[in-house]
């Protein structure tokens, strides 16, 4: 790597370092009524996406929506899990989507659930917001997505029941075959995200716009530019401000801002 490419990526993981540990708090948008969940269910009390921190989130009423991610194993179970790989929580480099569920659940140092049976944990005790996280193939993403929302109506939580991801494809996908169904738009670190300028969030709400996202999820960091992101949101559109711990808020600037 050239001396040039070094500095820039230094640049960048130094931009994101910044932006976790300056996240401002979610107090930063006062002026409005928040709404918390549980992300990753509660996810300081216990390990992430575990059966512990589900059932945590669901008996703590501070919590009034659970957030879990999802994908698939090499043979197409579907495990609440957020990582691609174990290599963050346990150190392990092992990927997902390379090993089947018995194999994972024989390295992993405790149960990654699936997805069924958090599922049934929840039920309809609360509203749910699941993420796709896709592995860079599309065909694949589509049928999760279609799993999922085949097993949400099944279960008559499809109302109850937010779609989300990084990725625009899934996004998009959602709006044109499923229009009925609210999805989320995530991002860490965007353009504007410290740009104070109007035309930059205006034109990231019209990007989000034509990509059919009702909910805009976005890292606390974020609210360094709250003020024009608050100011400038179209009344259709909800900002959802996120953390790495158990933090996940819905701020109801607009009537239309409910959950769900």
């Amino acid at each position: 790597m050239g001396k040039k490419k070094k500095v820039v990526l230094l640049g960048v993981i130094l931009l994101l370092l910044f932006s976790i540990s300056e996240a401002p708090n979610i107090l930063a948008v006062s002026d409005y009524p928040t709404i918390l969940g549980a992300h990753r269910g509660n996810s300081e009390g216990y390990i992430e996406n575990t059966i512990l921190a589900f059932e945590s989130a669901i008996n703590n009423p501070k919590y009034q929506f659970i957030e879990l991610d999802v994908q698939y194993t090499k043979d197409n179970k579907i495990v609440v899990y957020h990582d691609s790989s174990l290599l963050r929580i346990q150190n392990k480099n092992v990927y997902i989507a390379e090993f089947t569920y018995e194999e994972l659940s024989n390295i992993s140092d405790y149960e990654i659930p699936l997805y069924e049976k958090v599922m049934n944990l929840i039920g309809s005790k609360k509203k749910v917001n699941i993420e796709i996280k896709s592995q860079g193939n599309f065909s694949e993403d589509k049928k999760l997505v279609d799993e999922i929302i085949e097993d949400c109506k099944n279960r008559k939580v499809l109302d109850q029941v937010l779609i989300s991801s990084i990725s625009s494809e899934i996004v998009q996908y959602i709006t044109d075959g499923y229009p009925e169904l609210k999805t989320g738009k995530i991002y860490w670190v965007n353009k504007i995200t410290y740009s104070p300028f109007e035309f930059m969030v205006a034109d990231f709400y019209k990007e989000m716009e034509e990509l059919g996202a009702d909910y805009i999820m976005l890292h606390g960091s974020n609210l360094n530019n709250y003020q024009l992101l608050t100011e400038l949101k179209p009344s259709n559109q909800t900002l959802v401000f996120w953390y790495f711990n158990d933090q996940m808020y819905i701020v109801q600037k607009d009537v239309d801002d409910q959950l769900w």
